[in-house]
């Protein structure tokens, strides 16, 4: 009847920021369509360092409710961290792999939020539902960027916004799922 191995979550102010980010990051891209890769990049580079560190700060918390299955967003959480290094020392292939480094950060980061979403159930059926679509779309959109790095070049502002906002929703709505513990 009742779960006394529940782990009492809270609000998360770290997901929360980190959606908020996001949704910043994407009002800027859409402001302002002319932004240089070389200002990209380094947006794209803080973003991937930001939610690296977000997903490895949630580690014990995210073991302690979906086990083994948060292994998995530690590795994408480096991954994440490895991708954000690469953008900061070295811009020039940063710049030159954008479309594929910005796919594969998307894909990365979708499939990690699908593994862990059924922590997600225990808040009711609404929040997992939700955020396995929006997961979903996320994911979809890297598979894109990644088939089609020309047409992902000539709309990525766009693009990339449009997976900010998405991110960034998710991460708000996982920040108060959570506080519903």
């Amino acid at each position: 009847m009742f779960n006394m191995n529940r782990t009492r979550w809270g609000f998360d102010w770290g997901e929360f920021i980190l959606g908020i980010l996001f949704i910043v990051a994407a009002a800027g891209l859409l402001r302002s369509p002319k932004i240089g890769l070389t200002g990209l990049a380094i947006i794209f580079a803080f973003m991937a360092l930001l939610s690296g560190l977000t997903t490895i700060a949630g580690y014990k918390k995210l073991r302690d409710v979906t086990g083994i299955r948060a292994n998995f967003a530690v590795v994408f959480g480096v991954l994440d961290i490895l991708i954000a290094v690469v953008f900061f020392f070295d811009m020039n292939s940063a710049i030159v792999t954008l479309g594929y480094l910005f796919a594969l950060w998307f894909i990365f980061d979708s499939i990690e939020r699908l593994l862990v979403a059924s922590h997600l159930r225990d808040f009711g059926g609404l929040w997992f539902w939700l955020s396995v679509v929006l997961d979903v779309i996320s994911l979809v959109i890297g598979i894109m960027l990644f088939i089609h790095p020309v047409a992902a070049a000539l709309s990525l502002n766009v693009l990339i916004a449009f997976f900010f906002v998405i991110f960034g929703v998710n991460a708000i709505w996982i920040a108060i799922a959570r506080s519903r513990s």
